[in-house]
């Protein structure tokens, strides 16, 4: 008996009903994955990117510090963060930087400002021209800004080889540093003001310790006490720099007032004899400290410069002011440096911030040796060379006079400068300020042998390529068998 003949609707689903339900199911659970991945990509994008990209640079060149965070959670104001260029020119490293400043907190906003497109833009700021390079950052808060120039962003320093007697290029990306203490600075509505002494042949502080006082938002100003009759009320600390001559009995008894009534100092010192600047000493021992005889020749090789025994580098101790620098593994170089000690009577706080070796020895003679080697009557050391006295005000004293100068503080990666700074700030109650450090660009190289070249050329061209395809044939026989 004959089969009755099938509809076309009939052979239709008889031949692909199924795979149609099928390919129907597959079609759903596609559309459901999209609309998963759509979902998950827009929740992603909604997250900040310290979550969702992961600092690989070499010196976590994105990565902020603790200070720079603890700034931003504490803003009760709205900063802008203005990044000028021309669209399409933006820094990304800059633009990136900002972004993770944004995330931060929600009181930062970053925008980009393109002066061809509104060029009315900057005419109601101040600004130096010559600071204002492409990918500069323009940081606004409520009308109170400072401009970051991109030249302070990424900084390129000239180093002598003095092997080579070549000069050196390297360039460090400052831009938290920079970029924090702008908005700090715009965010404060009072700013710690530091007075210079002036009147005793004090050595002046240069451009550059000047202008790392500003970007550590300091005002600063000098100050001769010959003409006062007590130390300005505003003043959060008072440098001295290395006086060459000694102090007045009124203006010693000024500091030793300003000291006891919550006043700051840091001192700097060239040698001094037994006898010399009584009034200064009257002032530092109303801290509890004083100098020794002698200038600190270090016996240890690991803890001076090669020919310059009388070059130390001293053990840098634990302390808010000292510690992101020792954890950060930088030196600091003291030169012709006095041992620092305790008075018999002290009741102040006192932390000795830098040491030298037990193979220190102080040469009595002092700036009249003819010799850097051990004599009869030389003192044995430990000695200190730097320490903060703490006793109603602060006294930081480093009896090293040529701490800041230039050609040493170069020597050291600008440590000097830094330890310098973190004491001012530590004193003038500036924590959050204490060494954001810029970050070097200059990428170490791996340098490969020429015969472990060609050794890991044969292992990656040729052993493991033709390994895999051995694999591949092996497990192709092996399932042909079956």
């Amino acid at each position: 008996m004959s089969q009755p003949k099938k509809t076309l609707k009939q052979r239709f689903q008889g031949m692909f009903g199924k795979r149609f339900r099928a390919g129907g199911y597959s079609a759903a659970a596609s559309a459901i994955v999209i609309a998963i991945a759509v979902l998950l990509n827009l929740m992603v994008g909604s997250l900040p990117t310290t979550t969702t990209q992961i600092d690989l640079t070499d010196q976590a060149i994105y990565s902020l510090s603790d200070q720079t965070k603890r700034i931003a959670a504490s803003l009760d104001k709205d900063v802008t963060l203005y990044l000028i260029c021309n669209t399409g020119n933006e820094d990304t490293t800059v633009q990136r930087l900002l972004q993770r400043y944004a995330d931060l907190s929600d009181h930062i906003k970053v925008e980009i400002m393109d002066p061809f497109v509104n060029p009315t833009f900057l005419d109601s700021y101040e600004l130096d021209v010559s600071r204002l390079y492409e990918n500069s950052v323009l940081v606004d808060c409520e009308g109170r800004y400072r401009l970051v120039g991109y030249d302070e962003i990424f900084v390129t320093s000239y180093d002598m080889d003095y092997y080579s007697y070549n000069y050196v290029t390297s360039t460090s990306f400052n831009g938290e540093s920079v970029l924090t203490s702008a908005i700090h600075y715009v965010s404060s509505d009072d700013l710690p003001k530091v007075y210079t002494l002036t009147g005793h042949g004090e050595t002046a502080l240069d451009d550059r310790i000047t202008e790392i006082l500003s970007q550590d938002n300091f005002e600063s100003d000098s100050l001769s006490l010959l003409s006062e009759e007590s130390v300005p009320e505003d003043a959060a600390a008072i440098i001295i720099n290395a006086p060459s001559t000694d102090l007045s009995q009124d203006e010693a008894d000024m500091l030793i007032a300003y000291l006891e009534n919550g006043g700051s100092i840091a001192l700097l010192t060239s040698y001094m004899d037994a006898d010399a600047m009584p009034n200064l000493k009257q002032v530092t021992a109303s801290m509890g400290l004083t100098t020794e005889t002698g200038i600190i020749i270090e016996g240890e090789r690991n803890m001076r410069l090669t020919r310059y025994p009388h070059y130390i580098l001293p053990t840098i101790a634990s302390h808010d002011i000292t510690s992101a620098l020792a954890e950060a593994g930088y030196y600091i170089l003291t030169p012709l440096a006095q041992p620092l000690v305790e008075t018999e009577d002290s009741s102040a706080s006192i932390t000795w911030l830098l040491t030298t070796s037990d193979s220190a020895y102080a040469k009595q003679a002092a700036l009249s040796m003819t010799t850097t080697e051990k004599e009869d009557g030389d003192t044995d050391g430990p000695f200190n060379v730097a320490a903060l006295s703490e006793n109603g005000g602060k006294l930081f004293w480093v009896t090293s006079d040529t701490l800041l100068d230039s050609y040493v503080d170069s020597a050291v990666s600008g440590a000097n400068s830094n330890l310098f700074m973190n004491a001012l700030n530590y004193m003038c109650a500036q924590e959050e300020s204490i060494s954001i450090r810029a970050k070097s660009l200059d990428s170490e190289t791996l340098i490969v042998p020429q015969s472990e070249a060609t050794l890991w050329s044969v292992v990656m061209i040729g052993i493991i390529p033709v390994g895999l395809v051995i694999l591949g044939m092996l497990i192709w026989i092996r399932r042909k068998r079956r």
